[in-house]
């Protein structure tokens, strides 16, 4: 996994901070207008106007480009991403069988920074100590919420990754969960 947006995560954070000071009462709306203005608060600066309250943003599926550049558990308005009400509630409603639902929320090990794949906010994580193995993916559309996820078990099948997709089916497709 490669990271490709630190000219976006500048903007990002400018935007974010511009919103935080207007949020307390510290910048006022020029300092996010400019932030606007300027073409650097992408996703998340539209979903702060409606909203000036951070964890709130953070909590939207808009506000999921904030977490682009960032770690699944590190926080973005006080919420890490594995926290986040949209990304758990789409991979509750996508990921129908019960043990890779369970795999995905609540295994520990090592992940990957959040990055924007096919326009779809996207954390890679695996299993600690057991990561070739076992892995998988959650890939959230920031502007509806859609929610497609890949989960992959060497044991079941070493061939093959599981995607639930939010469209309701399951496929299976060769490899595991990385994409480069």
């Amino acid at each position: 996994m490669i990271f490709r947006a630190g000219a976006f995560r500048t903007g990002l954070l400018a935007a974010v901070a511009a919103l935080a000071l207007a949020a307390c009462g510290g910048g006022g709306s020029d300092t996010a207008d400019t932030a606007l203005a300027d073409g650097e608060a992408g996703a998340a600066g539209e979903a702060a106007t409606a909203s000036s309250d951070a964890p709130e943003v953070a909590a939207t599926a808009a506000g999921l480009s904030a977490y682009v550049g960032q770690f699944p558990f590190d926080k973005v308005g006080g919420v890490s991403w594995n926290e986040n009400p949209t990304v758990l509630a789409g991979i509750d409603k996508t990921v129908k069988d019960a043990a890779a639902r369970r795999a995905i929320l609540e295994l520990p090990g090592p992940s990957a920074p959040i990055e924007l794949i096919g326009g779809k906010v996207s954390s890679w994580a695996c299993e600690q100590h057991n990561c070739g193995p076992h892995q998988w993916m959650v890939m959230v559309d920031p502007a509806t919420g859609a929610t497609d996820v890949c989960y992959y078990d060497e044991d079941v099948d070493g061939a093959n990754a599981r995607w639930f997709l939010a469209s309701g089916r399951e496929e299976k497709r060769p490899g595991n969960c990385q994409v480069e």
